[in-house]
């Protein structure tokens, strides 16, 4: 009977142990979009490519915040559940009210088949910005910020938006871009006005090539990390790390950067954003170490 006992209390203990473990990973992971409306965040949308004037060559005020006429950003029901849809439409962005810094995000998105000018042939174009800050709209249609490509193809490369600059380990990869390559040497990359001014040293400081290509075809959904702790970042596609990126910071004044908004972009191309999960953390994951 004591035999018994002893052991009914180590598998009680055990399981109470893996309850509580379960328990534990479940919290670790906080959506980050509810499934059921965008509360916790706001939309911030221009005009249509095609309509920036009147038809007496007035320039059109932007749709602004939280202000959809066109119906560009909302849920829809998929095969796979809820998702947001983006239809790109016009040039914009949903962005988070609260600020993030020291986290690991993770979120599936695939791309529909709406493609409107001044991309209507391609490629399909969209955005995970990162570090958000400034004003709605005070760099194109969007606000400072690091950005993980999402666009067709090249989804994990680096942009600069706005007042940033960040590091990263690269070579160059044809006459004018850079490719991420682990332990090169650092170089930075910045953001410069390329509709002003674009010139092989403005193309060149702005865009870095992902490692390789991990996105999956057409139609089916991709899992995109990105892991942000302090003024470094992670970049992970389908499970694969594509780039790492270092001393994230404002141009202007060198200011570490390590946090913002979470942005998701409204760019000429219809897209599907679903399972959107953040944790904080401590220390890079040992997998992408």
């Amino acid at each position: 009977m004591k035999r018994f006992f002893v052991l009914f209390l180590i598998i009680a203990l055990n399981s109470c142990k893996s309850e509580k473990k379960n328990i534990e990973t479940a919290e670790q992971w906080i959506s980050l979009w509810n499934g059921q409306d965008l509360n916790g965040w706001h939309k911030y949308l221009g005009t249509p490519y095609q309509m920036k004037t009147d038809s007496l060559g007035n320039t059109l005020t932007p749709f602004g915040i939280d202000n959809d006429p066109l119906e560009v950003i909302t849920l829809v029901d998929t095969d796979d559940g809820k998702a947001i849809r983006i239809s790109g439409v016009a040039w914009g962005m949903i962005y988070t009210e609260q600020d993030y810094q020291n986290y690991h995000l993770k979120l599936k998105t695939k791309w529909g088949e709406g493609m409107h000018p001044p991309r209507e042939k391609g490629p399909r174009d969209s955005g995970l910005l990162y570090h958000g800050f400034g004003v709605p709209g005070s760099v194109y249609n969007w606000m400072g910020s690091q950005e993980l490509q999402i666009q067709q193809g090249d989804m994990g490369d680096y942009w600069p938006v706005g007042d940033v600059e960040i590091d990263i380990p690269s070579v160059l990869k044809d006459s004018v871009y850079y490719i991420y390559k682990d332990n090169a040497p650092l170089r930075s990359y910045y953001f410069a006005d390329i509709l002003k001014t674009a010139t092989h040293d403005s193309l060149a400081k702005r865009r870095v090539f992902k490692a390789f290509d991990a996105e999956r075809s057409h139609g089916e959904w991709n899992d995109v990390e990105l892991i942000a702790l302090g003024d470094s970042s992670i970049h992970i596609v389908n499970g694969k790390v594509v780039m790492r990126l270092f001393n994230s910071r404002k141009m202007s004044t060198q200011e570490k950067l390590h946090s913002g908004k979470i942005i998701l972009q409204s760019e000429g191309a219809e897209v599907f954003y679903k399972d959107l999960y953040i944790k904080q953390i401590t220390e890079v994951p040992e997998k992408y170490r």
